[in-house]
C-alpha cells in the first residue's frame, strides 16, 4: 500500500515542479518580470514549496494576468 502512496506523492511533486518550470518558460517568453523565489507565494502569501515563487499554478496564472494588465496600462500611459 505504501508503494502506491509513494508513487502518487512522486507524481504529484513532478507535476508541481513541471508547472513551476512551465511558468518560468512562459515568463521568459513573454518578457514577464517574474519575482525571485522566496518560499512565499507572491500572490496569496501562502508557503511555497521548494522556495518557489508561487504556491500553485493558479496563483502563477493570476499574477501573470495581473502583471500583463499592469504592463499594458503602463504602455498606454506612455511609461
Amino acid at each position: 500500500m505504501s508503494d502506491k502512496i509513494d508513487q502518487a506523492s512522486d507524481v504529484s511533486e513532478l507535476m508541481r515542479c513541471n508547472a513551476i518550470a512551465a511558468h518560468y518558460v512562459n515568463a521568459k517568453l513573454s518578457k514577464d518580470k517574474t519575482p525571485l523565489p522566496s518560499g512565499e507565494c507572491r500572490w496569496c502569501s501562502a508557503v511555497a514549496v521548494n522556495d518557489a515563487v508561487f504556491c500553485c499554478e493558479e496563483c502563477a496564472r493570476d499574477w501573470q494576468g495581473h502583471n500583463a494588465t499592469k504592463q499594458k496600462a503602463q504602455r498606454i500611459a506612455g511609461r
